[in-house]
């Protein structure tokens, strides 16, 4: 019936990833099912995977800013306080524990950040 049934190992519905690797994946699992040969299905996927590569390369020039800054930032709620995760190193705690370098240690106490 032309759909995907299961992926795994793919970032789809995984939080706290990049939009850009959700919607680069979203947009390659499309083209897989386009095409007659295997390599009218690769020509459509190298498609996709080159338009993404020169946004990466041209460092996001056709793009409007807050477009780009969607697309690279990631967004993560911490459950307990950063103090709580101790040594353990993450996106989130890193740089919660630089935010508190700038806005004070306050910031970071409680959980839910």
């Amino acid at each position: 019936d032309g759909s995907l049934e299961e992926l795994k190992g793919f970032e789809l519905k995984r939080r706290g990833e990049l939009k850009l690797i959700k919607v680069f994946q979203s947009e390659v699992f499309e083209h897989f099912l386009k095409g007659d040969t295997l390599e009218e299905v690769y020509q459509a996927v190298g498609a996709i995977a080159n338009r993404w590569l020169d946004m990466l390369w041209t460092k996001g020039a056709n793009f409007e800013d807050e477009e780009l800054m969607e697309f690279i930032s990631e967004s993560s709620v911490m459950s307990k306080s950063a103090e709580e995760y101790g040594d353990r190193k993450s996106c989130p705690v890193t740089t919660a524990r630089r935010l508190a370098q700038f806005l004070g240690e306050d910031l970071i106490k409680d959980k839910g950040l």
